[in-house]
């Protein structure tokens, strides 16, 4: 049925997701039962990977190191297996995936989806051994940048940290000292708990919601909460830890900080170091140009089908046309009016459905700072490639621009 609720602003959201009952139920309890409900049902929960599944010894490396600036900045991207919750959930609140992956594919790739399917079928029937033998079908980034702090150039920040085997850790270790642990992303946070343990002496960098997720399955309280600010009355959960003021601070101007304040689905942070700015969650597709490096439409792999299945179902104009470029439900997770963002998300959207035009207010801020001479030479994105600073404000403005109706682009 079409979602006959009033949408406030100018933002139509489209047709209403039917919602399972179960959700239905937490979504009509009263706040102070539902959100640790929430905070329970999101606690970290890292995915497995080769190295977990085949052993140490294994052949299989989950990790693709790469030097981005030399002795400056290092790329780690990290191979996993993709939770089959994950993949229920999607199929839960949007139905058959694949079918809309083919519906929505363009005339020239509708047979390559079809392939992609069969295979995608037959990898789930696969043994997590076997699946592990081809290196797993998902993967993400993580950024490490040597900074100085009280001197000591030998300072590290790790961007996003991922799954920390020994002899990741061996390797960080070879780098320098970690001094912060920044999760740029609430939504980000299987592999923070494990981070901050590894590195018991790094300061932790997070959203509060990514606090409270992590504290649930004993991580230690994070040192600085971004999306906390000094003239606004704090918490009194969150009494006593740094704001986003005092964690710059620390930072002794070794890096910048930019909050998408009204982001509620992941709080999303950008780091700025070495003139190269650190990014999760805000970009889900590659420059063009990548596109094509990547073989985003000849690749045969399963990752490659992943991606694609995933793309069309999820992300064209087709499969949503609010965000192009854009998961629907991050489109979804602004909507005041829905079940998902207003009742079952810890950080929900404002009612008044201000929260789009906050973020996007945010995002015109910084995309102006990074836009002026000399401040930002690349961007480094965890979901999608390197990409120059020309590229990254063009991709951010045709995923966001819709949340005020207006370019973010000044």
């Amino acid at each position: 049925k079409p979602n006959e609720k009033a949408k406030p602003l100018h933002v139509d959201y489209g047709e209403a997701i039917s919602f399972p009952f179960p959700m239905k139920v937490i979504g009509s309890l009263p706040e102070w039962i539902r959100i640790p409900l929430m905070v329970k049902g999101s606690k970290p929960s890292p995915p497995r990977d080769s190295i977990d599944i085949l052993g140490q010894d294994s052949e299989v490396d989950p990790y693709e190191k790469k030097l981005i600036l030399p002795g400056k900045i290092w790329r780690v991207r990290y191979s996993y297996l993709m939770s089959p919750e994950f993949k229920k959930a999607m199929e839960s609140l949007f139905g058959n995936v694949n079918a809309a992956a083919i519906t929505n594919a363009p005339d020239h790739l509708k047979e390559t989806l079809e392939k992609d399917i069969a295979a995608a079928e037959m990898y789930d029937t696969m043994s997590e051994k076997e699946r592990a033998d081809q290196g797993g079908d998902s993967k993400q980034d993580m950024f490490i940048a040597k900074i100085n702090i009280d001197g000591d150039d030998n300072a590290l920040l790790i961007y996003n940290p991922v799954r920390l085997h020994p002899q990741m850790i061996d390797w960080i270790n070879t780098l320098g000292e970690v001094k912060f642990i920044v999760s740029g992303s609430s939504s980000h946070t299987n592999f923070l708990p494990d981070a901050s343990k590894q590195f018991p002496n790094a300061k932790i960098i997070c959203a509060s919601a990514a606090d409270l997720k992590c504290q649930g399955v004993g991580m230690r309280p994070a040192d600085f909460l971004y999306d906390v600010v000094r003239d606004e009355e704090v918490p009194t959960r969150y009494s006593g830890r740094g704001t986003y003021e005092d964690a710059l601070e620390a930072l002794q101007g070794q890096a910048r900080l930019f909050h998408i304040r009204g982001d509620v689905c992941t709080q999303a942070l950008f780091v700025l170091v070495h003139k190269h700015l650190f990014e999760v969650d805000l970009l889900y597709v590659n420059s063009d140009e990548k596109l094509r490096e990547t073989e985003f439409e000849s690749g045969t792999s399963i990752q490659h089908s992943s991606h694609r299945i995933f793309h069309y179902s999820l992300i064209t104009k087709k499969a949503h046309p609010i965000g192009y470029l854009l998961p629907k439900y991050r489109c979804l997770m602004m909507d005041p009016t829905s079940l998902l963002a207003s009742k079952l998300m810890i950080d929900a959207p404002n009612a008044d459905g201000s929260s789009c035009v906050i973020m996007a207010e945010s995002l015109r801020s910084a995309l102006k700072t990074l836009s002026q001479h000399g401040v930002c030479d690349q961007v480094l994105s965890s979901h999608t490639h390197e990409m120059s600073r020309e590229c990254f404000c063009q991709k951010l403005n045709e995923t966001w621009g819709w949340l005020d109706g207006t370019s973010l682009l000044e």
